[in-house]
């Protein structure tokens, strides 16, 4: 097998191993990964057999240690559904990472439910001596299961007062973002958005069908809204925001009930509502109980580290 570092040459080679992989999405092809080269020292590579890319592994480096991968929700191997060879893939890795000269690898993993490969690869993770540097909650509403929100949450359908409510599609991301996301985000934590409007706006330009947008309006006014980026049997909710008014109608409720009853009826496997840890780590459980009432569970999101 055979280390190759990721040039544009092998773009459509990249992109192509993604699509054909169990895990990747279009966070993983290259033109959602190079709106950001900026932030990054990419250092991505592709596993060859023969003339054959098997894999793809994204990452980039930070002090002298190889990570996959912090510019995108989740990193590591990428193979083509016809290549079960995890443990080869990750010994090659080692190997490699070692005669570059770097301190440390580390891989940020997907949430179990995103690569039915996980309890697998897992084991051969740790066997190698990789331990785990990082551990967050993730909220998930399985929608292979039966669906059931809290009583709390639907109570605006039997009372009414989801009836002034409207859901709109294909909500324009800077009425959005600067409406609702920006103010809100800088009143509670004194922070923007990760994407800058130009880059979401430039990112749904390249993945119309990827990165949705919905909001709720009262009186014509738009109270909340919610980024979506949907990865085919999963929607991942991204952002989501409202003002006064919205949190006085019960708006993000309603949106998230319609969302999820619509990922139901197009037959997606999974909502994934995102994590709740504060910046030091500790969990929010308040917006732990909120997604829960929504009928999301807990799962655990691991970030692991292997001293070279």
């Amino acid at each position: 097998m055979q280390i190759t570092l990721y040039t544009p040459q092998f773009k459509d080679q990249w992109d192509q191993c993604v699509r054909e992989s169990h895990s990747g999405c279009f966070l993983h092809e290259r033109d959602f990964m190079e709106y950001h080269a900026h932030r990054f020292e990419d250092h991505s590579l592709m596993f060859f057999d023969n003339d054959t890319l098997v894999a793809c592994f994204p990452a980039h480096i930070i002090d002298n240690n190889l990570k996959s991968h912090r510019g995108l929700t989740y990193g590591g191997f990428f193979a083509s559904a016809k290549a079960n060879l995890f443990s080869d893939f990750l010994q090659e890795l080692i190997d490699y990472s070692k005669n570059q000269g770097f301190d440390r690898l580390d891989l940020k993993l997907p949430p179990q439910y995103y690569n039915p490969n996980f309890n697998a690869e897992w084991s051969v993770l740790k066997n190698n001596s990789f331990e785990t540097s990082q551990e967050s909650v993730d909220l998930v509403v399985d929608l292979t299961q039966e669906w059931q929100p809290s009583p709390k949450k639907t109570i605006g359908y039997r009372n009414g007062k989801f009836e002034k409510l409207k859901l709109i599609k294909d909500v324009h991301l800077k009425d959005f973002w600067s409406d609702l996301l920006e103010p809100q985000l800088m009143a509670r934590h004194q922070a923007r958005p990760v994407h800058s409007i130009e880059e979401i706006e430039l990112l749904q330009k390249l993945f119309p069908d990827q990165i949705l947008q919905y909001g709720v309006e009262v009186d014509d006014m738009l109270v909340a809204g919610i980024t979506l980026f949907d990865f085919g049997n999963i929607l991942k909710v991204q952002y989501a925001a409202a003002n006064k008014q919205g949190f006085e109608h019960n708006a993000m409720d309603f949106l998230y009930l319609e969302i999820i009853k619509e990922a139901k009826e197009q037959k997606k496997e999974f909502v994934d509502l995102g994590t709740v840890n504060h910046p030091d780590g500790s969990v929010n459980e308040g917006l732990k109980r909120f997604k829960q009432q929504l009928g999301a569970t807990t799962t655990s999101v691991f970030e692991l580290t292997l001293s070279l």
